[in-house]
Parts: C-alpha cells; sequence; structure tokens
C-alpha cells in the first residue's frame, strides 16, 4: 500500500542515491525486498521515477531517477507527511498530559494509602 510515508521515504532516497538498490530501499523502509518491488514498479507506473540501467564492474545495475512529476509529488507527499505527524504529535502531547495526570492521581493516592483512585 503506498501510504504518504512509504511515498515520501522512496522518494526521499532515491533523491538522495539514484545509485540504491531495491534491497537497500527494503532494509531503510523495514519491508520484503518483494514489498519494495511492488511498490517502486507502483511509483515507476505513476511516472515519478524513471529506471535506466548502468554497467558498473561487469554488474548490471539500475539507476532511479525522480521525474518532473516525481519531484512535484515528492514536494507534495512531504507537506503531507509533516501534517499528518504533527497531528500525531498533537495527539501524543494531549496523551501525554493525561497520563501525567493521571500518574499524579495515583501517587498521590497511594501515598494516603487508599488501593484505588475511585475508592
Amino acid at each position: 500500500m503506498l501510504t504518504d510515508e512509504i511515498i515520501y521515504k522512496i522518494l526521499k532516497n532515491i533523491e538522495k542515491s539514484p545509485k540504491t538498490n531495491q534491497r537497500k530501499l527494503a532494509n531503510e523502509l523495514g519491508v520484503s525486498l518483494g514489498h519494495i518491488n511492488i511498490l517502486l514498479n507502483k511509483i515507476i507506473e505513476k511516472g515519478w521515477v524513471e529506471v535506466s540501467e548502468s554497467t558498473t564492474n561487469k554488474r548490471r545495475a539500475c539507476l532511479y531517477h525522480l521525474t518532473s512529476a516525481g519531484l512535484i509529488e515528492r514536494a507534495s507527499v512531504t507537506m503531507r507527511y509533516l501534517q499528518s505527524l504533527l497531528k500525531l504529535q498533537q495527539s501524543m502531547n494531549l496523551e501525554i498530559k493525561i497520563l501525567q495526570e493521571e500518574s499524579s492521581k495515583i501517587s498521590a493516592a497511594m501515598q494516603r494509602g487508599l488501593s484505588s483512585l475511585y475508592a
């Protein structure tokens, strides 16, 4: 599945290192080699990445390049991914505040010798 996080990470890695390979991408994203192959093919089909072949040291390798559409998508997905992380951060900050308040109440109740906050 192509989520903003996955698209962001793939496009960023390709932009940073066109000589990257599928194994490296799979390790970076924590997915299987087969899964990265499927994801890359989807991104290539969308026209965000082009693939060319290179031979170095008698080895055939693929070079990945962002297209102009890929650069536009990279900018767009970066903003969407950032927004989702900011929302997650706000949610986590609220959860942390609630847990800190609850922890304080539990500590106070324990000091008073209560076995429950609701007793």
